[in-house]
């Protein structure tokens, strides 16, 4: 399971396929039951990202000296609120899924907690014939998230690496990059630029207060990140040329305050958040089913397509230590989907 949690964190997605024959009867039914599901198994993951990618740019309001530069690295995780953890399934709500004993449960999200034993019927039509298969609805990632990073509550992670150089008037360039690279069965790529202007020295009153530094932040950042799952024939749901592509994108505005000490720097800030993050399983699925005469098959084409946003205000508090070239930081953002950042960075003013 740490291997799921790892996935999770760096793949930002591919977790969900690592379990792709467990939960592939979902794509059995009907397209329209099929992403409504997964829509809101997934939901707390979608939307808990673009709030993560939009963090982690900053850890002080001060710019650096022209070609000054840092290089840092921190862990971002968004905070999955309590009633994104399981979600209600109704009978009502879908054509081909049924539960198989009742008419609503509670199930988990994919961040959710605790053990799934609810069965769900699939009827539909193969070739004809009345058709009919059930799966057992996914479990959460959310127990094992609190057995392993136990100090947490439960959220969506994303590591974070980015290099920040001073250009002129005050400005820094930040820039986060990867270029799209395959790993065995997983292809990711990164992109992000944004620019920190600070305006502490336009404004008098902020010159007899040399502690105190003001400036503004305006950022991008992407991830495209391809899995390709292992669903040789023989499981319940078979394909030769699946592939899930996750992408997200998220845009900030951040207002940006901090004080400096000897060695310790407080710093907040205000802003807005904006972004989106698809999810999409890609590829020929083919699904065995049960009909009065014997087992038979049927094939879908690109099942999944989901679609996340989110948007809102964000207010940040952090502290940050100076220990010469190295700093270690740590802060906390309230938002919708609130959440801890903890890095460190190595820095030449």
């Amino acid at each position: 399971m740490k291997k799921k949690i790892f996935i999770a964190a760096f793949l930002a997605g591919g977790t969900l396929c690592s379990k792709a024959q467990d939960i592939g009867q979902i794509i059995a039914g009907s397209k329209a039951d099929a992403n409504k599901y997964f829509n809101n198994y997934m939901q707390p993951f979608g939307e808990g990202q673009i709030y993560n990618l939009s963090r982690g740019w900053f850890s002080t309001a001060r710019a650096h000296k022209l070609l000054g530069f840092d290089i840092s690295v921190n862990m971002q995780t968004a905070v999955v609120p309590t009633d994104k953890q399981s979600f209600i399934f109704n009978n009502s709500d879908y054509s081909t899924f049924k539960l198989h004993s009742g008419t609503s449960a509670a199930v988990p999200t994919f961040m959710g907690s605790g053990t799934s034993n609810t069965q769900i019927d699939v009827s539909t039509t193969v070739n004809g014939q009345n058709a009919s298969t059930s799966f057992t609805a996914p479990p959460g990632i959310g127990d094992d998230f609190k057995k392993n990073i136990s100090f947490l509550p439960v959220s969506v992670p994303m590591p974070v690496a980015q290099i920040g150089v001073g250009l002129f008037k005050h400005t820094d360039l930040k820039v986060r990059y990867f270029p799209k690279t395959s790993f065995s069965n997983v292809d990711i790529g990164v992109f992000g630029v944004g620019l920190q202007h600070e305006f502490s020295n336009y404004l008098p009153f902020i010159k007899k207060v040399p502690f105190l530094h003001l400036s503004a932040l305006a950022a991008y950042n992407k991830i495209d990140a391809t899995y390709r799952p292992d669903l040789a024939s023989g499981g319940s749901v078979s394909s030769n040329n699946a592939n899930i592509q996750y992408g997200i994108s998220s845009f900030t505005v951040q207002g940006i305050a901090s004080v400096k000490f000897s060695l310790l720097e407080l710093y907040t800030s205000v802003g807005y958040v904006g972004g989106k993050s698809n999810i999409d399983f890609k590829g020929d699925y083919t699904v065995k089913y049960n009909t009065t005469f014997g087992t038979q098959t049927a094939t879908t084409t690109d099942p999944i397509s989901l679609s996340f946003t989110g948007n809102g205000f964000t207010n940040t508090w952090g502290m940050r230590l100076n220990l010469t070239i190295l700093k270690v930081y740590a802060d906390y953002t309230f938002a919708k989907y609130s959440g801890a950042g903890l890095g460190i960075a190595l820095a030449f003013r």
